[in-house]
């Protein structure tokens, strides 16, 4: 696509050269993983990239933070150029604008309720911001950037055919760029294992050996490694001289990935480098903490939208570990019952859960004994061996598990540790047969697991298939189960072995007694059921991390009556920060904590519903706040909002209280509850895609002639009485189709996607019967135009604005979406003839006026008659007022939030 401005590339080598001249390391117009960066400064190993616009603050921000969601930089500058400059020679002279982006400092920002701050400057002052930016981000982000940016570089220096044996040794897959994004993988593997080697010298271990092993002792330390002359040959040794004692987890697929480099000269000087930054970063930070390794591991692993692989947040984790494990469960002073405990995670990925759960039981045993260390020595070796538990199909996700859980306690043995390497996809049947598809975990469902020994160098038969029997009963199931939906599952196999797995699946599904709550159209429903059989009868916990639409959409209700008909629903959280409605690393999708625990005998508890205002951005953060939950302080002072759901209500599958922060606005939705549907009384479709995939657009009239409302263009679509915007056609070959659909238009369309902050209508009537494309047809089975009419007058008042949000699907809190299910799920009032008359007159008198966005509702008129038209004909109760952007405590949350609250007039 070529870029808006052909000068921008100039002006971006000019700058790149000033820059280098006041000092700086600078390359322009970098590109990576097929994407391209303006300016690219290395400010003491941390990357600092310069987006740059002409006379453009939004779109230098937004290429800005498209940069940090793609991962290539943990900071980044929207520069503005001045507007109209073309002179490339006089940029030392003018004056630019910029202000700094990163994920941890613009959620600050959004906290306090700050727009961006633009400084102003010449080319030496940006120059001079540059270098001093590092030092404002924590140092833990610091760090994990120097790494990320380290395994880059030596990613880029390896051979492209030494990049494809990496990949290919450790069966890691293939990437759309050239495996660079898997030899990174492959490359994290062995700084994993460098970082643990130097967490093992650290531990004085050169005098006394591990284990029960035999064989030459002490091995080399990291650093003499480092500086070998054969470098790669000199880790070898030593880490053969580790595995004779212990660590094959971490060591094996190590070495394994090690005997794919280059030996050259320029291979050894590769992974020298490779290991000098590691060195450095192990000898400047305290300790080796997941919460660096999984912040890497997070951003260079990006396979979610093939197997739904989105993984935790720190922060997140903590949280739901803190909510799940309490206090008062049992005595964590008594060594017997922690060692009893058992903790699994069958979709473990890096570990970050289960980290978080260890560090949980560490902070509670420690409170409860008194103790002043941050690790209880005699609480280790349990911890590892006997009460965590991980599965996982990946095996550098795997390897960083077994690594940071073993960095716990370096002494712990590894030998009898629980993580295991799941197989997905064709592999060779157990006892010699030829292949089989398997399904990773849920093959538990099936009676029993096989999982594929680690990737040895040491000539044991890397596709080693081991029978696992299923895990004791766990107190604790907590997981951040795989989801996507059902047509990208599994894209990284081929057709047929695509084809094999989910034959598989349906196969084991099929036995299973609640085939319609496990359904595995986004794969998270059978994680759920997988981790309820899991779980111990009577006393047992299920903590997980899933998408908001498991709480709110009509197609997850099977999933939810199951769950609450199995446990008790204990807590359920759900983000309305505007910045990150997600608690995992690399989705924007709305997701919920929800804890479950085993339903004691006669208890009737209700549900906890919070609604946090802000999401916390560290785990110290995550922490205080599960404090304050825990304290019952009344909202943690404007983080979040307590609802208390009662079990009637919730064991119906009524989680909506999700969707809104006001506990009265919950209040108000659930006066419209024992209203129809309107699937009751209307049919509703064909949905937008239908259209756009059986039609194509146009501006100027077709043979055929038909017409669409083809966009929701907030400056044209005003009214309640809308236009038809473009002519469709057919597409070649789908004219059958195209025909069938074309029998289901309507002149009443609904939004299936609504802008919250700049949207005026969510319903329209158009001048004649057409499809939308984000406009979905809507017939009343009764009523004709009339009632149309009254429909759409429903849907666009301040009553059916609250029906409409409280029953969205929040994959984004400012453009909240409506599958088919959840339009036909929508309240609609019971209307007498004459009730339905009086609206639909006043939808002729008012209709073609036009409406003020969403966020003035309040301040508009035409609203304000829509209502009293509303309300009178309706005899509805006043209470119900007008919208607003909501605030919580202090702060405004903004127009970009899609949370509401309504006050009365």
């Amino acid at each position: 696509m070529p870029r808006k401005n052909s000068y921008e590339p100039l002006l971006n080598g000019e700058l790149a050269r000033l820059l280098s001249e006041y000092g700086l390391e600078v390359e322009a117009e970098q590109r990576e993983r097929g994407k391209q960066m303006d300016v690219v400064v290395d400010v003491d190993g941390v990357r600092v990239v310069l987006e740059a616009e002409i006379g453009s603050r939004p779109g230098a921000i937004r290429d800005a933070d498209r940069r940090l969601t793609q991962g290539l930089t943990s900071l980044v500058f929207a520069v503005s150029y001045p507007s109209g400059m073309k002179i490339v020679n006089d940029l030392a002279d003018v004056n630019l604008e910029w202000t700094l982006r990163s994920r941890t400092l613009d959620a600050k920002k959004a906290r306090e309720g700050n727009n961006p701050v633009w400084d102003e400057g010449t080319v030496r002052d940006l120059a001079d911001a540059v270098r001093h930016a590092p030092e404002q981000i924590a140092a833990t982000d610091r760090v994990a950037q120097q790494l990320s940016d380290a395994l880059d570089g030596a990613v880029q220096r390896l051979p492209v055919e030494k990049r494809v044996n990496l990949a290919m040794t450790l069966d890691l897959p293939r990437g759309d760029d050239y495996y660079q994004t898997a030899a990174k993988r492959g490359l994290l593997v062995i700084a994993t294992a460098i970082l643990f080697h130097h967490r093992l010298h650290s531990y004085g271990w050169d005098k006394d050996p591990p284990g029960d092993g035999s064989g030459e002792w002490p091995p080399a330390s990291p650093v003499s490694c480092a500086q070998d002359m054969n470098v790669v040959a000199s880790h070898r040794k030593a880490w053969l001289t580790i595995l004779a004692y212990d660590y094959k987890p971490v060591f094996d697929t190590a070495m394994t990935a090690l005997d794919a480099l280059p030996t050259d000269m320029d291979g050894q000087q590769n992974l020298r480098e490779l290991a000098e930054h590691v060195g450095d970063i192990a000898g400047r930070i305290e300790g080796v903490r997941h919460d660096l390794l999984g912040r890497i591991f997070h951003r260079i692993l990006d396979t979610a939208r093939y197997d739904g692989s989105f993984y935790t947040g720190s922060p997140a984790a903590a949280l739901l570990a803190a909510l799940a494990i309490r206090p008062d469960e049992r005595d964590w002073s008594s060594h017997d019952v922690v060692e009893a405990l058992r903790v699994c995670d069958p979709a473990c990925g890096t570990g970050t859960l289960l980290m978080a759960a260890a560090e949980r039981m560490y902070t509670l045993r420690r409170e409860a004994k008194g103790l002043d260390e941050d690790i209880d020595p005699i609480i280790d070796e349990a911890m590892v061996e006997k009460i965590l538990w991980g599965y996982d199909t990946n095996l550098t996700a795997t390897h960083l598990t077994a690594s940071t859980l073993g960095m716990l306690s370096p002494s712990t043995k590894f030998k009898p540790m629980n993580v295991h390497r799941t197989l997905l996809g064709w592999h060779p049947g157990p006892k010699g047969e030829g292949r089989i598809a398997y399904t990773g975990s849920l093959e538990f469902l099936d009676g029993s697991l096989f999982t594929k020994e680690w990737p040895s160098a040491q000539q044991v038969d890397e596709d080693e298939i081991t029978d696992r029997h299923a895990p004791p009963p766990m107190d604790l199931v907590i997981m951040n189960p795989p989801f996507t939906r059902d047509s990208l599952r599994h894209d990284q196999f081929s057709p047929e072995e695509e084809a094999a797995i989910k034959a598989r699946e349906k196969f084991i599904m099929g036995k299973l007694e609640n085939t319609a709550a496990a359904r595995l159209s986004g794969s998270a429903n059978a994680f759920l059921v997988l981790g309820e059989k899991m779980v111990k009868d009577g006393e047992g916990n299920l903590s997980v991390i899933l998408p908001t639409v498991m709480a709110t959409n009509p197609a997850a209700q099977e999933t939810r009556l199951y769950l609450a008909d199995r446990f008790h629903i204990d807590t359920i959280v759900s983000s309305h920060d505007p910045r990150r409605i997600a608690f995992s690393e690399n989705t924007n999708i709305g997701e919920i904590l929800l804890v479950c625990r085993r339903r004691q005998s006669g208890e009737s508890k209700p549900t906890r519903v919070l609604n946090l205002v802000r999401n916390p951005e560290t785990t110290a953060e995550a922490l205080e706040l599960a404090r304050r939950i825990d304290a019952n302080d009344g909202g943690g002072g404007g983080r979040y909002t307590a609802q208390y759901v009662d079990t009637e209500q919730i064991s119906a599958g009524d989680w909506y209280a999700v969707n809104f922060l006001s506990p009265w606005l919950v209040e108000e939705y659930h006066r419209f509850t024992d209203m129809p549907r309107l699937g009751e009384i209307a049919s509703v479709g064909p949905d937008g895609r239908v259209a756009r995939g059986t039609y194509r657009k146009q501006a100027l009239p077709t043979k055929s002639g038909r017409r669409a409302l083809w966009h929701h263009k907030t400056d044209i679509t005003v009214s309640m009485k809308a236009h038809t915007d473009v002519y469709i056609e057919p597409i070649a070959g789908k004219e059958r189709t195209a025909d069938k659909h074309w029998g289901s238009r309507g002149r009443l369309l609904l939004a299936n996607k609504v802008r919250l902050n700049t949207a005026r209508v969510s319903s329209v009537i158009v001048e004649a019967p057409a499809l939308g494309s984000l406009w979905v047809p809507c017939h009343p089975h009764e009523g004709g135009e009339p009632m149309e009419f009254a429909i759409c007058a429903w849907f666009n008042s301040s009553p059916g604005i609250l029906a409409l949000l409280g029953g969205r699907d929040n994959h984004s809190l400012s453009r909240p979406a409506f599958s088919l299910d959840t339009l036909r799920s929508l309240p609609v009032p019971a209307m007498s003839i004459e009730a339905r008359d009086k609206m639909a007159t006043a939808f002729e008198q008012i209709g073609g006026q036009i409406l003020q966005p969403l966020p003035r509702m309040a301040d508009d008129p035409v609203r304000v008659a829509l209502d009293d038209a509303v309300s009178d004909a309706l005899e509805m109760d006043r209470r119900v007022g007008y919208a607003s952007p909501a605030c919580a405590g202090p702060r405004a949350i903004g127009h970009e939030s899609a949370v509401w609250r309504l006050t009365a007039r």
